[in-house]
């Protein structure tokens, strides 16, 4: 797909309808569907975050016309090792149908020019080791960190 052919933008309120079957899609590719799937109470909250003017924390969808093709999720947060904030981009998914047009690396950039607008110093994210197809893009993008995450559930 032309990058002519999508646009990138803010998510807006009208964009639910588009943005809830991707945020569940891709959920599903982490891990999280039927019996583990999200709440619906965290669905709305997620989204009600992501439109909220005071929150740290904004969405980005790819559109060609009506239809949304692909989403990114940002959120800001404190450093201890620079002044200005940190870009985490939580969350990118593109549309089964609509990939390998360019739509990725689109929502990539664009999530780097918000957050350089926003005044962060850095933009990071994660993925699945064995994500070889979205590694490729992001190794053409962005350096490997050789950092290891570890985790609790409180």
């Amino acid at each position: 797909m032309a990058e002519a052919a999508f646009a990138i933008r803010p998510l807006q309120a009208g964009d639910y309808a588009g943005w809830l079957p991707l945020w569940r899609d891709y959920n599903a590719f982490y891990g999280r569907e039927g019996a583990t799937a999200l709440p619906e109470e965290v669905e709305r909250e997620t989204w009600r975050r992501l439109l909220a003017p005071t929150e740290p924390m904004h969405g980005l969808a790819a559109v060609a016309g009506d239809a949304l093709l692909g989403i990114a999720h940002l959120l800001y947060h404190r450093s201890t090792i620079q002044i200005q904030d940190a870009a985490y981009l939580q969350d990118l998914y593109v549309a089964p149908t609509a990939r390998g047009g360019g739509i990725a690396r689109a929502l990539l950039r664009a999530a780097a020019d918000r957050a350089r607008e926003d005044g962060a110093a850095m933009l990071y994210w994660r993925t699945a080791g064995d994500n070889h197809t979205a590694r490729r893009l992001y190794d053409q993008v962005a350096e490997l960190s050789d950092a290891v995450i570890y985790r609790q559930v409180l």
